[in-house]
């Protein structure tokens, strides 16, 4: 029987009673489907993964992306990505939402944790959706104007010259996204992946989204899993 365990006011859920080495059936994917549309952000305890179960399990979800860092990629299974010390794949450490230097950007990110270190390694999620509803309207509605120009992060110096080329063209984004399913709207930027905000210079537009970022991300809509 699938359980959904909310676990924050503001988002996040625990979801029990399923075996993710299993198939899943129309019905567990559509409520599962729902309950990331609804939480925004869903975990699973206790499931032990090949990477072919595991990229069966992203699939309840969409199809999967093939991530534009090749040198991380899993060897065989290039549809999962390492995040690996010992490859110098490093975790991020700023706010940030997944490949927005995508021109159709990921409908969720998938973390599974094979080895982790004995402190730290925890993971937090902001609902951007309260984040928006957070600010003043005449800031919203300036919000709802403005689009992003998107690239590869700069600080990755072992990005391939391929993966440049194929992933490294501008693409361009609003600030405020509407979720297919929900029908909410998000405050959505990646900022270093933002090259500029159209009309601003780089500088300004780093300032304003730093700010941004400062003024949203509260306690009350940030989600920190150990």
């Amino acid at each position: 029987m699938l359980r959904i365990h909310p676990l924050h006011p503001s988002l996040g859920a625990e979801i029990s009673g399923i075996d993710l080495s299993r198939p899943v059936d129309d019905a567990t994917r559509d409520a599962l489907s729902r309950a990331l549309a609804e939480h925004l952000a869903l975990v699973f305890h206790d499931q032990s993964l090949t990477p072919e179960q595991y990229l069966a399990t992203s699939e309840i979800f969409g199809p999967p992306m093939r991530q534009h860092y090749s040198q991380h990629l899993m060897p065989g299974f290039p549809d999962i990505g390492l995040v690996w010390h010992r490859n110098g794949q490093r975790p991020a450490e700023r706010w940030h939402t997944d490949h927005t230097n995508r021109e159709c950007p990921p409908a969720a990110t998938m973390l599974y944790g094979v080895e982790i270190p004995s402190a730290g390694g925890g993971t937090s999620v902001a609902n951007m959706r309260a984040a928006y509803e957070g600010l003043p309207a005449q800031e919203r509605a300036r919000l709802d104007t403005l689009r992003t120009v998107n690239s590869l992060d700069d600080d990755h110096p072992d990005t391939r010259a391929e993966d440049r080329e194929k992933y490294g063209k501008p693409i361009v984004h609003p600030m405020v996204r509407t979720h297919p399913v929900h029908g909410s709207r998000a405050v959505y930027f990646h900022i270093t992946k933002t090259k500029c905000i159209e009309g601003m210079t780089t500088e300004a537009s780093k300032t304003y989204m730093n700010d941004l970022l400062e003024r949203m991300i509260q306690p009350g809509i940030v989600y920190y899993h150990a």
